[in-house]
């Protein structure tokens, strides 16, 4: 005998977990190609570079004391760390420069101004990233358990990176830091862009500030048409669904036979569908179940193995292929589907649950066949069968007492005949063996043969079974299924490409609206249980993710003000995310749709696209404690804190451009958070930019008012008397 490994769940993981290396990787280097490119210095390279190994290094330690694995979330979270973690040390690094450069300060001089100068910005901008991960460490269920490590990671990198930003980049700064007067031709040429494009923002940072109302006006139009158009409007909002369908290298198919249908009829044309299997390109290899947990014996799966993703075409392309060919055999009903992220059920399963029995064998078909009418589902199928033949044996008591035969003797009977009932055992060889009473298989293939069953009567006579009891063939349940107690029948059903899990769920919703009856109820199981659950908890945690980064910020600022105009951005960054988004999914890439892994990039937004608000704001008001008015010390806040902005968001940008792209086993789940983020962060910095400095105007020109109208009506000592 020959035992060989069936199927391997660990391969997909593991080339998953690789590809994440790797992605990990090429975003560091991209990354640190960025901050070259705006310094053009390989000194100041190095210095905000080596807050990326130090700050992923700790949190792999902070991991470990915590029970951590590295896992797919862990190293997702840790990619999307390297373009965040650089940002503090980049402004410390870009603000020690600025000394040099522009107030001419010794190295050391401008390590200590610049990061006193910077420091609170970098206290703020870190509370506030750790804030908004807060509230996913207490989630439950399948989201809380996914989301809870990626949370503590990234805030655990983005603790050590605000503590290695305030600590090693100044030492560095100090130390390898030096300010050159003399450039080549490539330096000038990037320097003269940058200086032009500064000086663009500030004519244009002049007229947005001029034109402040319009400006929050627009904004305010801009986000009410996205939401609207993204998340509402049926026609052009965003599909849901609780994890994007990932090419895992695996798939199941599906055969069912007709109720009663033996295993050697079963397995004759599970059979013809293993030649089908073997016939098509890519596949490495497959197993098959007859009978067992797979159902009766009139049903059977097959486990598809693809071969490694380099070496076949696309998973959906092979189903798809596959498709027309089983739904061809007649005799069984045969399919192939991709089993979801969560176990291997299909995508859709919708439980419908009735009191009384009977009616709800009579709403399944109706109910069934108008789910089926609606475009996009395939396979559609329920777990009820009232199809099963059965005989049904009608006993004449009072016969059956006159002949002096119990009831109890007749199904003692029919149990030994027709069924078979272990009598004794035996021993031979040293092996244990059961004496098996039951009629030949030719003496019990037809309703017909129960007429030969005799039984004993009074005086010991045979008593034909026809004499007393009455058999009649008919058709009842396989089973009874009871969902939370009540009778009930769970409809499955697979996607095809052009439908998301959450509309085909709204369709079967509007079709339940129409059919099912009074005293009839709905349910969802599975995977699309845990879609509904996590939907409520994602959003739940993005509003308590506000509320916790609005009171540190009131907190920090000791303001209620100042808070409102940092969060200003986090409308602008979900409308680029929906907008990025929506144009992923018009181009046909994968994940473009409202998902868990969309929505945890919402969630990371908020932290950090108030990072560059906190920038602005920050420095605002310490130009004003200088006493520029309010008009001046935003132009010059937005003059200081355009290039180390840039900077920031470019390297945010491009720490998730690997993600987004998306190459090799699991990248499918991984892209929506790349498109959320670089969406969100590049639409937001480039309109934040100017929706900031024109709402602290305004702002501030509201409180003044408040203040002088407070003023005067307060009267002055000794103005009562």
């Amino acid at each position: 005998m020959k035992l060989e490994s069936a199927f391997d769940g660990s391969v997909f993981v593991t080339h998953s977990i690789d590809d994440a290396r790797l992605t990990l990787l090429i975003a560091a280097i991209l990354v640190v190609l960025i901050i070259f490119v705006f310094l053009r210095n390989v000194r100041a390279t190095i210095i905000p570079g080596l807050a990326i190994p130090a700050s992923i290094v700790a949190t792999f330690a902070i991991m470990y004391f915590l029970g951590f694995s590295i896992n797919n979330f862990t190293l997702l979270a840790l990619t999307i760390a390297i373009g965040i973690v650089v940002d503090d040390a980049i402004i410390v690094l870009e603000n020690a420069f600025r000394h040099q450069e522009e107030l001419h300060e010794t190295p050391e001089q401008a390590a200590v101004n610049g990061t006193n100068e910077i420091g609170f910005a970098v206290i703020a901008t870190t509370i506030a990233l750790v804030a908004v991960f807060s509230p996913l460490a207490f989630l439950t269920g399948t989201a809380g358990r996914l989301l809870s490590e990626f949370g503590i990671a990234v805030a655990g990198a983005v603790v050590i990176s605000g503590f290695v930003a305030l600590t090693l980049t100044p030492m560095l700064c100090a130390k390898i830091l030096r300010m050159q007067h003399e450039h080549g031709t490539t330096f000038q040429m990037f320097e003269r862009a940058f200086n032009a494009l500064s000086e663009r923002y500030g004519q244009l940072l002049r007229r947005a500030v001029d034109h402040r109302v319009a400006v929050l006006l627009g904004t305010l139009v801009v986000v009410a048409v996205s939401v609207f158009a993204f998340l509402i409007y049926p026609p052009t909002r965003l599909q849901n669904e609780l994890i994007p369908d990932d090419d895992r290298g695996f798939f199941l198919i599906v055969v069912r036979g007709p109720e009663g249908a033996s295993l050697p009829y079963t397995d004759g044309y599970v059979r013809h569908v293993e030649q089908i299997v073997d016939r098509t390109p890519g596949v490495n290899g497959y197993f098959t179940i007859v009978g067992g947990f797979a159902g009766g014996v009139n049903s059977a799966f097959i486990g598809v193995i693809m071969k490694p993703w380099g070496e076949r075409p696309e998973l959906k392309q092979t189903i798809g292929g596959l498709f027309p060919q089983l739904m061809g055999i007649s005799g069984v009903l045969a399919f192939p589907y991709a089993p979801g992220a969560i176990g291997f059920a299909q995508p859709i399963q919708y439980v419908v649950q009735n009191p009384d029995f009977a009616k709800l064998t009579d709403i399944m078909g109706p109910f069934t066949g108008r789910v089926s009418q609606v475009k996009g589902l395939a396979n559609v199928q329920t777990d009820l069968f009232v199809n099963k033949p059965e005989l049904r044996v009608t006993f004449d008591r009072d016969r059956a007492e006159d002949l002096g035969v119990p009831v109890r003797d007749v199904a003692s009977a029919l149990q030994t005949f027709l069924g078979g009932r272990r009598v004794s055992t035996f021993t031979r060889n040293d092996k244990l063996y059961y004496v098996m009473v039951q009629l030949d298989p030719k003496d019990r293939a037809t309703p017909s043969d129960m007429r030969g069953v005799y039984l004993r009567g009074k005086s010991g006579q045979l008593v034909q079974l026809d004499a007393l009891a009455n058999v009649r063939e008919g058709v009842g349940a396989r089973q009874i299924n009871h969902f939370n107690r009540i009778p009930s029948f769970t409809l499955s059903a697979s996607l095809l490409p052009g439908l998301a899990q959450g509309e085909a769920l709204d369709s079967i919703d509007a079709v339940a609206k129409q059919i099912l009856p009074p005293g009839t109820t709905t349910a969802l199981s599975g995977e699309s249980r845990e879609y509904k659950e996590s939907g409520s908890a994602i959003y739940f945690a993005f509003v308590i993710a506000l509320i916790v980064v609005f009171m540190v910020l009131a907190s920090q600022f000791e303001s209620l003000l100042h808070p409102w105009t940092v969060l200003l951005a986090v409308p602008l960054a979900v409308t680029g995310a929906l907008a990025t988004l929506k144009f992923a999914a018009i181009i046909h890439r994968s994940g473009a749709t409202m998902n868990l892994y969309s929505q945890i990039g919402m969630i990371l937004l908020i932290g950090l696209v108030s990072k560059n608000s906190i920038l602005l704001v920050e420095y605002t008001n310490q130009l004003r404690e200088k006493g520029l008015d309010t008009v001046a010390a935003v132009l010059e806040a937005g003059r200081i804190r355009f290039r180390p902005i840039l900077m920031t968001s470019v390297a945010t940008i491009m720490g998730a451009v690997p993600v987004a792209w998306g190459v090799g086993a699991g990248s499918a789940s991984r892209k929506p958070l790349g498109y959320a983020i670089v969406g969100g962060v590049f639409f937001s910095t480039a309109l934040t930019l100017f929706l900031v400095p024109a709402a602290y105007v305004v702002f501030d020109g509201l409180r003044e008012r408040v203040r002088a109208r407070r003023g005067r009506l307060v009267p002055l000592a000794g103005e009562g008397d």
